[in-house]
């Protein structure tokens, strides 16, 4: 295996788990707004066709998704560290923010070469480089040039 899918696999452990917290959070706030929108029941004496709304069901929801990312994000911890630690001995700076911006904070090429003030070129110039350049996936987290 060359370095770039080497390096994508060893960085691609953590952004699986971003992704995931991401949707988690995203139903979670959609719950959240739903039953904290929740009114009382408006009795008009007309029958009403369809089943019955539980907020009891949703707010279970709500907890168990909480649990759920809690529980991601501990299981996460030790790959961010792993990789931010990896990233903090890169030589150029540009290339530590590059793949930290893109791995763990699950950011596209272009949103990332505005952050930086870079074309997005240039970005993914740097992205390539420092990915084919480097073995990150070893023992002590210092990467190294092949």
């Amino acid at each position: 295996m060359d370095n770039f899918e080497s390096n994508k696999k060893y960085f691609g452990r953590y952004l699986r788990y971003v992704k995931q917290i991401e949707r988690l959070t995203e139903r979670y706030n959609e719950l959240n707004v739903k039953v904290s929108s929740t009114h009382g029941v408006n009795l008009d004496g007309m029958p009403k066709g369809s089943k019955g709304y539980f907020l009891d069901d949703d707010i279970v929801e709500l907890d168990e998704l909480d649990h759920r990312i809690k529980s991601l994000k501990n299981e996460s911890i030790n790959f961010r560290r792993e990789i931010i630690s990896a990233l903090d001995h890169l030589d150029n700076p540009d290339c530590s923010e590059i793949l930290e911006k893109h791995f763990i904070y699950n950011k596209p090429m272009d949103v990332i070469a505005e952050d930086i003030y870079k074309s997005e070129r240039q970005t993914a110039r740097l992205y390539s480089q420092t990915m084919n350049g480097y073995r990150f996936n070893k023992e002590d987290d210092t990467p190294f040039i092949n």
